[in-house]
């Protein structure tokens, strides 16, 4: 196994499922990294994951990034579940299953890591510290018929109401840029968010 993990508990707890889930350890590629498990497989990773596994046929290797930054380890087996789950997606792998998850913490994976590493389904689901969104920041509005639109980023789109592909001549215009962190539409504004990007 090559490891780049300075957690004990992780380290630990991979020991484990290795050898209860009977896995080969010498075609195994593990970090808490992101950065290096993007290295591995050539593109971004995004922030959101708390765990990966994915097979690289380049290499006939199998890689998984426990990313620690994203378990909550206020709760106590969040990191053993993370693993576990991991550890199961490289099983089926092996076993010739490639499905991926269908809706993660409610599918057939959740339900066997629950089952592997005896906690509840809903200790699985919250495994993860909770995702929090980008504020609103700016308001766009139609020129044609003036629906009203926030974005959490700056960009080209056009008015999903006045066309129904995108069309500069409903080019969404930025009419106000928020700074506060809660933001909402004043009171009897529209709030439909229909709009095409530019492609």
């Amino acid at each position: 196994m090559w490891c780049e993990i300075d957690d004990e508990e992780t380290v630990d707890l991979l020991q484990r499922y290795l050898v209860f889930l009977d896995l080969p350890a010498e075609q195994l590629r593990v970090t808490t990294d992101r950065r290096v498990f993007a290295a591995w497989l050539g593109r971004r990773v995004r922030y959101e994951i708390g765990g990966a596994y994915v097979f690289l046929p380049r290499l006939q290797e199998h890689a998984i990034l426990i990313n620690l930054e994203r378990i909550d380890r206020s709760r106590k087996r969040a990191v053993e579940i993370v693993v576990a789950e991991e550890l199961i997606h490289m099983r089926d792998h092996l076993d010739g299953d490639h499905r991926r998850h269908a809706k993660h913490g409610h599918d057939r994976i959740a339900i066997r890591v629950a089952s592997l590493t005896g906690v509840s389904l809903d200790e699985v689901r919250r495994s993860l510290v909770p995702r929090q969104r980008r504020p609103m920041r700016y308001v766009y509005a139609c020129p044609a018929c003036g629906l009203r639109v926030q974005r959490r980023l700056r960009g080209t789109w056009s008015c999903g109401r006045c066309a129904t592909t995108f069309d500069r001549r409903f080019r969404l215009q930025l009419v106000l840029e928020l700074r506060s962190e809660r933001t909402s539409f004043e009171q009897g504004e529209n709030e439909t968010t229909a709009c095409w990007g530019e492609i």
